[in-house]
């Protein structure tokens, strides 16, 4: 039996686990923890996929908001349900939580196999010597394996110490046939374009409206394209603390007509958003990975893309699917955004189909391959990936 661990388990979370549990070297004897079923570690805000009929996934706190229960109270339960359990394999998310610490000790302490799940870069976050230490010989001490999102994320295991020989890949995947489908079939009835009060062309975001997504400073870049005689809307699907401020300012630039503020959508819901976009922008200044840019990619989207997320070094191809960013450089990203509203509709529909072409490696399927490796392998090497 192997056990996944996530904290809320969000619609890329449910087609991960399913892929693990299709897998035909599981056989289906695989198990998934949720830690809370409320609201999870971004406050006020539910992005937990309910969807996940025939899978073995218990949820430890239905109801409790991640910012309220307590860490302490979820690692007992945690600790409980694999004394229940007793998996031969625990896939554990990051190191950066009890919980999470204590899914690695439980699996240490019975000599089963605690595989750290993670997206973590060097540039994340500003980095202390000490606590980069101690972060050192806390993974080597707790965690025999480690799946990666990318190469970023790979590299800054092996500076924390973690053999390259015991890290796998694939980690950051949505379902690509999903995505791929539902906007083929969205663009079949254009008429849904103006049922979702969509503009004739647009640049597109979804995220979250927070500070580390540096929606201000594209804002800012926006004015500046449309100054420079871009013709195309600007359409924000998501929700989070910095929406009001963000309304106000687009009104204070003039905006008002040309940015559309869609609000929080389901992840099933922000298919039509993908399927009328004509690129889809990620302007973040601090970035993990940017699984939306995977989502927006298997819609068959080019990119814009902050040079800070993680995901630019794996799957923006510059020239190819998309360009890069500084994102702290505003006159970059209106350049960016008029460049490429200027560009033919045959260049812009070739970028979507490389986009399509990258992404196709990045499956919920690679990842199981993946975890199939990393629980095969002998205790301090990995079998070549096939």
């Amino acid at each position: 039996m192997t056990t996944v661990i996530w904290i809320d388990w969000y619609f890329y979370h449910v087609s991960r686990f399913r892929a693990l549990f299709e897998h035909e070297f599981f056989k289906q004897q695989v198990s998934g923890i949720e830690l809370i079923g409320g609201c999870g570690v971004h406050r006020g805000l539910q992005f937990r996929d309910p969807e996940r009929v025939g899978l073995p996934i218990s949820s430890l706190f239905p109801e409790a908001d991640w910012n309220q229960l307590g860490q302490m109270t979820i690692a007992w339960a945690v600790w409980a349900k694999l004394n229940q359990l007793r998996p031969s394999s625990v896939l554990v998310p990051g190191w950066y939580t009890v919980p999470a610490l204590a899914a690695a000790l439980w699996a240490k302490l019975h000599g089963k196999r605690s595989i750290l799940m993670s997206e973590t870069t060097e540039h994340d976050h500003h980095r202390v010597w000490w606590k980069e230490f101690c972060k050192r010989l806390l993974i080597r001490l707790l965690f025999d394996f480690g799946v990666a999102g990318g190469k970023p994320h790979a590299r800054y295991l092996a500076q924390l110490g973690f053999p390259p020989r015991r890290i796998a890949r694939f980690y950051d995947v949505v379902d690509n046939v999903f995505y791929q489908e539902e906007a083929h079939r969205a663009r079949q009835r254009p008429e849904l374009k103006r049922l979702c009060g969509l503009p004739d062309c647009y640049f597109l975001y979804v995220g979250r409206l927070s500070p580390e997504k540096n929606l201000s400073a594209s804002l800012r870049a926006f004015a500046r394209y449309r100054e420079s005689g871009g013709t195309w809307s600007f359409v924000l699907v998501g929700d989070g603390p910095e929406r009001e401020a963000l309304e106000k300012q687009s009104c204070a630039l003039g905006l008002v007509e040309h940015v559309v503020f869609a609000g929080l959508r389901a992840a099933k819901d922000t298919t039509v958003y993908y399927a009328f976009a004509e690129c889809f922008v990620l302007p973040s200044i601090r970035e993990p990975w940017g699984l939306v840019v995977n989502e927006a990619m298997a819609s068959g989207l080019p990119l814009i893309v902050s040079n800070r997320c993680g995901c630019c070094e794996d799957l923006v191809e510059a020239g190819g699917n998309g360009h890069l960013f500084d994102p702290m450089n505003d006159a970059e990203l209106a350049e960016r955004m008029l460049a490429f509203s200027e560009s033919s509709r045959e260049a812009r529909d070739k970028m979507g189909k490389r986009s399509l072409e990258i992404i196709a490696r990045y499956s919920p399927e690679n990842w199981a391959a993946e975890v199939v490796r990393v629980v095969q392998a002998k205790r301090n090497l990995l079998p070549c990936a096939s």
